[in-house]
């Protein structure tokens, strides 16, 4: 079973994609759980969701706090 190292600068998956997504926000499935995926350097902003609905709560806090 392969890991996926969040901090890495190689993956840059998520850049841009809150826009090109229609503003839905940046949340993908990935080994089994939902990331939220940071829209403005790229990699991973949060993990280890069991839902996609659980992911979009943490997403709308934030941005209801920014």
């Amino acid at each position: 079973m392969g890991y996926i190292q969040y901090g890495s600068p190689f993956l840059q998956t998520g850049k841009g994609c809150a826009e090109s997504e229609g503003g839905s926000g940046c949340i993908k499935k990935q080994g089994g759980k939902y990331v939220i995926l940071n829209n403005k350097k790229g990699g991973v902003w949060k993990g280890g969701f069991s839902s996609e609905a659980e992911a979009k709560k943490v997403l709308a806090a934030y941005h209801a706090n920014s």
